[in-house]
């Protein structure tokens, strides 16, 4: 309720459990203070409508506004709260004997209208989808009578199959002279008119109007007959195909009289050849594919060997020097190079293991809530050592989130992004960023390192690629790193995207997993 000077003398508990204040907040405070208030006049409709019952409205009146939109604040998890709420305004006497309109207090209901808005959205969008779906079986339906249309001309024609259509061309008028056969092979009526115009504007399929004319000038010219095939539109969605003959008469002064010929419908013969040339191309690109898999094979037991052998070489060195030293610094040195190289066997294994797991299908993952930020926050303290050791800064802004699946899997998949950074990034830093986005948890792994060709982006995620880079020396191991991540991604229900500006330009890898929902805390409780 306000006075004269717009200021809140009184407020009732229903008001303050809705806007979620306490009334010592509210009473005292300028009407314009209060935050729903703030976001009504906010607005220049609902800020006349304030002012108008402010100056305007007497007593026993009453004025209401259309719903309008005021957020209270998040809750705890993170998730927001929309609300909608409308506003009734009374003006009431100030005291037993009444008064003016000005010397009487203005009264307001609030009223949170936020499930009716949703309730009267969600069906509006039900009617719609009601409307849209009629919409798609009547189209549906004139789809299927226009099929149906065609297909009754096809048998109609196909009944004249074998037969040839002769056709005579005016060449002072354009007009074509034609059988009836030739008609139904242009897929015309006997009535219907048949000129140059036309046959090449609309019968003849837009891509072979040029060849066809071109071929027929060229002859014409030359005083020869011309051959031609193309497309026939009138047909469509089915295909017809027609071979055309024809010749030019001339007269005594060479000039062009008319030009004769005949069609002949080639459908099967030309649905042959299509169907030879898809299957040859198919052929060819199912040789290109197993050429391909066969060089990404060879290309990984070659990485396989030769990742082996360096950790395997390794082990056996230092333990034959175990065996011949005892010296306590070979001892400790030997050790840390034994367990170092074993760990790099492990994870390849690991990586092999669960490459066979995914492609049979075997490798399930299980639901659980996991805080994100604090298995990212220990993945960068394990590899801190050896960024450090490459000389490669490691920076992260990491905002609080939770989600919901299998947190070896998830820590693999940083993991793997990370370690990947380190390995293509030679000098700079590497950044990691976490943050909420609606619905998804967002991770982003940004790298000043030797960046990526944009040709070579497609294919980074395929399994047994390893992109070539202008780095020196060989960088190691066997392609499978990003084959996972993506394949792990998306076992969780996200997606993962790679972008670079080119080589030289670093790379940056942005995860986006689910956030998790009430209602999955709910279940898992």
């Amino acid at each position: 309720m306000l006075d004269a000077d717009r200021t809140a003398v009184y407020v009732n508990q229903a008001y303050c459990a809705l806007l979620e204040q306490s009334q010592e907040r509210a009473v005292g405070r300028t009407v314009l203070e209060l935050p729903l208030f703030g976001a009504l006049t906010a607005d220049p409709a609902g800020e006349a409508w304030f002012h108008r019952v402010c100056n305007g409205l007497t007593i026993g009146q009453t004025s209401s506004t259309s719903f309008f939109r005021f957020d209270l604040p998040a809750l705890e998890n993170g998730q927001p709260r929309r609300c909608f709420w409308k506003l009734k305004a009374s003006r009431i006497p100030s005291g037993p004997e009444g008064g003016d309109a000005a010397s009487g207090y203005l009264a307001f209901r609030v009223s949170n209208v936020t499930e009716r808005v949703e309730r009267e959205a969600i069906e509006e969008r039900e009617k719609a989808r009601l409307r849209s779906e009629a919409q798609l079986r009547q189209i549906a339906a004139d789809e299927t009578a226009a099929r149906l249309r065609a297909h009754q001309e096809q048998f109609a024609t196909a009944l004249a199959f074998a037969k040839v259509g002769a056709w005579e061309l005016d060449a002072r008028t354009g007009l074509i002279t034609c059988t009836e056969q030739c008609k139904l092979n242009l897929g015309l009526q006997p009535d219907d008119i048949l000129s140059e115009q036309r046959l090449f504007t609309e019968l003849i399929a837009p891509e072979f109007r040029a060849d066809a004319r071109a071929r027929m000038e060229s002859a014409l010219a030359e005083r020869r007959h011309f051959e031609t095939e193309y497309r026939v539109t009138s047909f469509y969605p089915a295909e017809r195909w027609l071979l055309v003959r024809g010749q030019g008469k001339f007269g005594e002064d060479g000039t062009l009289n008319e030009i004769l010929g005949f069609t002949i419908d080639i459908t099967a013969r030309k649905k042959a050849e299509l169907e030879q040339e898809r299957l040859t191309a198919v052929e060819r690109d199912a040789r290109q594919q197993s050429d391909r898999y066969a060089e990404a094979m060879d290309h990984f037991v070659s990485a396989v060997t030769h990742e082996l052998r360096s950790p395997l070489s390794a082990i056996t060195s230092w333990s034959e020097l175990l065996t011949r030293s005892t010296d306590p610094g070979h001892l400790s040195q030997a050790a840390a190079a034994l367990k170092r190289n074993a760990r790099q066997l492990s994870l390849m294994v690991d990586d092999l293991l669960d490459t066979g797991a995914i492609v049979s299908g075997k490798l399930s993952v299980s639901r659980n809530p996991v805080v994100l930020d604090v298995l990212v926050q220990d993945v960068l303290r394990d590899q801190d050592w050896e960024a450090q050791r490459k000389g490669v800064a490691l920076s992260s802004e990491l905002a609080s989130c939770r989600v919901i699946g299998d947190e070896a899997r998830i820590k693999q998949i940083v993991w793997n992004l990370l370690s990947n950074a380190i390995k293509f990034t030679q000098q700079g830093k590497i950044t990691v960023t976490l943050r909420n986005d609606i619905a998804h948890a967002i991770l982003e792994v940004r790298d000043t390192g030797c960046g990526i060709d944009a040709s070579a982006l497609p294919r980074i995620f395929d399994r047994f690629e390893q992109v070539r880079t202008d780095v020196a020396g060989r960088i190691g191991g066997l392609g499978l790193g990003l084959w996972l991540v993506k394949s792990l991604v998306e076992m969780h229900g996200g997606t993962v995207a790679a972008e670079s500006a080119g080589r030289g330009q670093g790379c940056l890898f942005r995860v986006s997993l689910p956030l998790l929902t009430s209602n999955e805390v709910s279940n898992i409780a």
